[in-house]
């Protein structure tokens, strides 16, 4: 049978009814802070409780959860929390509170959905309390969450909306925790100076607070910025502050990390003997911590500085031993590092073939680490921005929906009153039924008509509005990415900018296209084509589209040696690249496109196949129709606005040619055209 936690306290919470225990909980907080959890908790046994009282068991209880979280004992903390639930009246502040630390701990145990779930929760409560700052907290851990994810446009945007709400906060430990998720999705954004700022103000939040765990976590971090900057006297300064707090407590891998930082910022400026004290320093720690990461690093260093001081028989002991701790990571990036160092031993005790085949072998890994982690964080940064598009629009949906049901709940409003008003008129006014009938059908009628224009006119501007947005809330991400510094490259930045500029001008311009062609306002600039060299730039240019969506292609190209054809040529470009962009676009891999082009005795014919997925006999006839999307396969997801088949229909009927649509042999769509040869 699975053995179930029952914490210490409950047991004597339920039988006190006393006054008020030996316990301090101010004491128990001041505790938490300097991070001496196993103290706190000696203090918190049950026999230190008999008579507890309610409200103090509460505040106990609350502690030892959060204890419990910072040790990593989590499924403790959960069932702590989980008995407050059952045996505590729940107010809107406990609320806010237990799910707040539920969600820190489904986090910490990587069940994201859970974790959502209680984070959301959380801010429903503290938005009930209009309180600002722990509606600051809510969002922050939402960011923190989304970072977890890899969804770091999404996160970073979580935690300036929580840096919004904390500006005027007084909770320092809350502003802090802010400015440090801030520095982190820095750093992951390659952007050091800002992330630079955010922990430095971290550091001066944390300090404000006094939780010496938390000073020392900020000032290494800082530190580490530093380094990464080649601020290396700064990253010193930065470090040994670090470890004025982490000297007080018993973080022992912290503090082989630290000193680590240390003997790498003195050897990067050229302290030999600075460096050596330190890596050994760095070494005796991590045996105490027994990190094997922390072991290799420590012994990285300790080569390293033996090395730089031309001692390569003592470094070669510490190489021998980092070899085996290396070879227990398979394919870490810390192989390269055995590598660089083995490749220094070996200069110096003077073997320069092997040499350079240490360095050779560290070449290969790093280009093979270097293409993983570009290709993960060019990954990550799609899926963040997809996430980011699709909860927008997910928000603007919900809008929309919350719209529809007001407007529906009107109508039926409206449909009671009208009713109500016909059998009132009816009874009073019998001897006028009929004219009241005939009236009141025909005024049905008319708003039936008015509502069914007024709908449609509606839709259209929905669709559009929709197709304006998805790239404007894009911008306006990039812009205040910009504003904030957090691109590394601000000339990609600005290409991103200009792209969805051009999305937004192409929309426009279909639209404003499509209008003049309903409205007879293009002029045509027909020129003679010779046919052959339309036909084979149009096969060249259809194949390469197709091949670049991994399609196969194929052409039946039939025409006559010498023909011509008198026709707007840039329009017959834009209704040809329309349609097979359709194609590529709405076509399953590996699929199939054929392009066919042939004349007859009157008409040079176009003809455009593809393979599944293909649409309904009833969507068929619509295709051609504004704003018109298939609901399924050929939906708004693939990036369509819904106007090109209409504007080529236009554009073919301007030059006095026919388009048709049908399903095609291959599985997909057949659509072909007829222009007549002038």
């Amino acid at each position: 049978m699975k053995k179930i936690f029952v914490p210490a306290l409950f047991t004597c919470i339920l039988s006190t009814n006393s006054a008020v225990a030996s316990i301090d909980i101010e004491e128990l907080k001041q505790l938490e802070k300097q991070g001496k959890y196993q103290i706190a908790l000696d203090l918190i046994e049950p026999w230190r409780l008999e008579n507890l009282n309610q409200e103090k068991a509460l505040d106990v209880l609350l502690i030892q959860a959060e204890i419990y979280r910072k040790q990593g004992l989590y499924k403790k903390a959960l069932s702590t929390l989980n008995h407050i639930e059952q045996h505590h009246y729940l107010n809107t502040e406990l609320v806010r509170t237990i799910n707040n630390e539920k969600g820190i701990n489904y986090r910490r145990m990587s069940r994201l959905v859970e974790a959502e779930e209680h984070y959301y929760k959380a801010l429903k409560a503290a938005q009930e309390l209009e309180d600002n700052t722990l509606i600051g907290l809510a969002y922050s851990n939402l960011g923190t969450l989304y970072d977890h994810k890899n969804q770091l446009a999404q996160a970073m945007q979580f935690q300036l909306k929580a840096r919004g709400y904390l500006k005027d906060s007084n909770n320092h430990s809350i502003k802090a925790s802010n400015f440090y998720n801030l520095g982190d999705i820095s750093v992951r954004l390659d952007d050091y100076e800002q992330a630079e700022t955010f922990f430095r103000w971290a550091l001066s939040e944390d300090k404000k607070d006094g939780n010496i765990v938390a000073i020392a976590d900020s000032a290494l971090r800082l530190s580490q910025v530093s380094y990464k900057q080649d601020h290396h006297q700064l990253a010193i300064d930065n470090i040994y502050e670090a470890l004025k707090y982490l000297k007080q407590t018993n973080a022992n891998e912290s503090l082989s990390r630290a000193y680590h930082m240390l003997a790498s910022s003195y050897m990067k400026l050229e302290k030999g003997d600075e460096a050596l004290i330190n890596a050994h320093l760095s070494l005796d720690f991590a045996k105490k911590a027994q990190s094997q990461i922390q072991l290799i690093y420590a012994h990285i260093s300790v080569s390293q500085a033996y090395l730089h001081l031309k001692q390569p028989h003592i470094a070669e002991n510490y190489i021998r031993d980092l070899e085996v701790l290396v070879k227990e990571e398979k394919d870490s990036p810390l192989t390269i590092h055995y590598y660089e160092v083995s490749a220094n031993l070996a200069k110096q005790v003077g073997e320069p073939a092997l040499a350079y085949s240490y360095i050779r072998d560290a070449f290969k890994l790093h280009k093979v680490h270097d293409e993983k982690f570009n290709n993960q964080k060019a990954q990550t940064y799609r899926n963040s921005i997809s996430n980011l598009v699709q909860r927008q629009q997910l928000e603007v949906s919900e809008k929309e929906k919350a719209l529809a049901q007001s407007e529906l709940k009107h109508t039926k409003l409206m449909q009671k009153s009208w009713l109500i008003a016909g059998l009132s008129a009816l009874f009073i006014f019998s001897l006028l039924t009929y004219i009241y009938f005939i009236k009141h059908r025909a005024a049905n009628l008319a708003a039936k008509l008015y509502q069914q224009n007024l709908k449609q006119k509606e839709k259209m501007l929905a669709d559009i509005s929709h197709e304006l947005r998805t790239p404007l809330s894009v911008l306006k991400l990039h812009i205040e990415a910009l504003e904030h510094g957090l691109f590394e490259d601000n000339n990609k930045a600005y290409s991103k900018i200009n792209e969805k500029i051009s999305q937004l001008n192409s929309l426009i311009t279909d639209v404003y296209q499509l209008s003049q062609a309903e409205n007879n306002a293009i002029a045509l600039n027909e020129q003679t084509q010779c046919l052959q060299t339309m036909s084979q730039n149009y096969s060249y240019d259809i194949k390469r589209m197709t091949e670049s969506h991994s399609l196969s292609f194929s052409s039946e190209i039939n025409i006559p040696e010498g023909s011509t054809i008198t026709v707007d040529k840039p329009k017959l470009d834009r209704v040809v690249d329309n349609l097979c962009k359709n194609a590529c676009l709405y076509t399953d891999s590996p699929g199939r496109v054929v392009f066919k082009m042939y004349q007859d005795k009157n008409y040079l014919n176009i003809q455009l196949q593809d393979s599944s997925p293909t649409v309904t006999d009833e969507e068929l006839p619509k295709l051609f129709e504004r704003l018109y999307r298939v609901e399924s396969s050929r939906s708004r997801a693939t990036g369509g606005s819904g106007l090109g088949l209409s504007i080529c229909k236009s554009l073919i009927e301007l030059m006095s040619g026919s388009i048709d649509i049908k399903r095609s042999n291959l599985g997909g769509l057949d659509i072909s055209i007829a222009l007549p040869l002038k």
